[in-house]
């Protein structure tokens, strides 16, 4: 194959082009389809032939004019995005012997419109916090992955005539390795700014799609969320952080199945709120310290500040091997049923500036059958700050929910702690709805407000009777007797009903 090599006109790197007869939608090639970018007329000595980029594995936004100075590059690097549409919508012609991609080298990109990404292609930074998108307006989504190149993402069929290419939506968007910044980028997560309402501001928009890989990306400063879900399915995200924002991940509108492992959710105003979301995990992520000041706010509402986890109408979301530090609630569970929470750590809240009320969960509406297994809650200083209380708000609607230890302290402190609200729902007569708790370690277990055991002490010698946590009609053989006795609910007695 014969090639030639040029300057390219925009990065002044030298080139390679190969030369080619076709356009990528199949159509003979002529001038008008010369770009200057991807195709190429000849010279003067060779002005009858078309040339053609030679790409290995991806197009580079600096191709099409990105500096990566600060300066503006919305325009640059949406017309590579718009390239990729293209081609993507072609692919099945055109068969590009490169994957489609697009590079970011690093540097700092400014935008200013809400860049379109086409689903199904993939978008790479250089490196997490080199290549850096900002914007410093606080009335748009920075990025969109769209499946139409516009804002309104309504899903391709496979038997769709528009459809772009065969098997439409069987590849997953990836989005990797770069930092995307919102107005607050770099500013105190904890200075002072005025209270913001704001649902419009989020680094990254995933609105009505589906197949969204996010990868070692870094998200902070925007007003609403790092990322915003809505009503989209199979979302993973990987390895990324989400720091500096009003909540870290956002999701609502009935999304199900995302799934975030390895990430940071750290120095939000409120780290993951999820809205009507369903079939959703968390697996060993930190969320900590979720405070910052875009809200004023304390008081465990929808709008405030330091809290961990919030979910509103949400179900079968669980939460494995992650850390939880620093908020006074770490849990909201509002109207959600059938979570779960494994094998993580509590750590309560310590800024005495912020009061001195901190709840492992609080349970709200109606919240029921949510489940807290083998979990480490760490005290650091237990007369002030604890990570061993819980509240029931609607006491009527909630029950079912669970708590499983291993440590015997852990129940000891659950049940001291909380026994107003053992008290309240037993005065209400509802002490079938409160908490449940079970500790393997000391064979014990707290339902309906009265602790016993797991399993009785059925047998041994008079020397060996239980003595805690008995119940009326308890029964146990007496084998120094060699004859069942029972509790009459203050002492041993026979069959007979005499005292044993």
């Amino acid at each position: 194959m014969i090639t030639k090599h040029i300057q390219d006109p925009k990065t002044g790197e030298m080139i390679s082009l190969i030369p080619v007869t076709h356009w990528y939608k199949g159509t003979l090639m002529e001038d008008s389809f010369c770009d200057e970018i991807i195709y190429f007329k000849g010279k003067p000595e060779d002005s009858d032939r078309y040339y053609k980029r030679y790409i290995e594995d991806h197009i580079n936004v600096k191709w099409f004019g990105a500096m990566g100075d600060g300066s503006d590059a919305t325009a640059n690097i949406q017309q590579a995005f718009n390239y990729l549409i293209d081609l993507r919508n072609y692919r099945h012609i055109s068969k590009p012997s490169y994957d489609l991609c697009c590079f970011i080298p690093d540097g700092k990109y400014k935008i200013e419109k809400t860049l379109l990404f086409p689903t199904s292609c993939v978008l790479k930074g250089e490196s997490k916090h080199g290549t850096v998108l900002f914007t410093e307006r606080n009335d748009i989504s920075l990025l969109f992955p769209s499946e139409k190149g516009n804002s309104s993402n309504n899903h391709h069929t496979p038997d769709d005539p528009e459809a772009p290419y065969v098997n439409t939506g069987e590849e997953f968007t990836i989005i990797s390795n770069l930092t995307i910044a919102g107005i607050h980028y770099k500013v105190s997560p904890t200075a002072w700014r005025p209270e913001i309402l704001n649902n419009f501001n989020n680094g990254i928009l995933i609105y009505k799609t589906i197949k969204i890989t996010l990868q070692n990306i870094n998200i902070e400063g925007f007003e609403n969320a790092a990322i915003h879900i809505n009503n989209s399915f199979y979302i993973n995200i990987d390895n990324s952080t989400f720091h500096n924002n009003k909540i870290g991940i956002l999701t609502d509108g009935t999304t199900t199945s995302t799934h975030v492992i390895n990430s940071t959710i750290r120095l939000n105003a409120k780290g993951i709120s999820l809205y009507d979301t369903y079939g959703c995990s968390f697996i060993n992520c930190i969320i900590e310290a979720n405070v910052a000041n875009y809200s004023s706010k304390i008081n465990g509402s929808e709008t405030a500040k330091a809290i961990g986890v919030y979910l509103k109408n949400s179900n079968n979301i669980s939460f494995t091997n992650s850390y939880f530090e620093a908020h006074l609630d770490s849990v909201i569970l509002d109207s959600s049923n059938s979570n779960t929470f494994t094998n993580c750590f509590f750590a309560p809240f310590e800024n005495a500036d912020f009061g001195t009320s901190t709840k492992v969960v609080r349970f709200s509406g109606s919240s029921s059958y949510n489940k807290f297994i083998n979990n480490y809650y760490e005290a650091f200083k237990p007369l002030i700050y604890s990570p061993y209380k819980f509240s029931v708000e609607n006491k009527s609607l909630s029950k079912g929910n669970l708590f499983e230890f291993t440590l015997k302290d852990h129940l000891d402190n659950f049940i001291s702690l909380n026994q107003t609200e053992f008290n309240e729902f037993q005065n209400l007569g509802l002490a079938e709805n409160a908490p449940k708790f079970i500790c393997e370690g000391s064979n014990e277990r707290y339902s309906n407000v009265e602790r016993r055991y797991i399993t009785d002490k059925t047998f041994g010698s008079s020397s060996e009777r239980p003595v805690n946590n008995l119940y009326g009609g308890q029964h146990y053989f007496d084998s120094t007797l060699g004859k069942p006795i029972y509790w009459q609910g203050t002492k041993w007695v026979k069959p007979d009903g005499t005292d044993a």
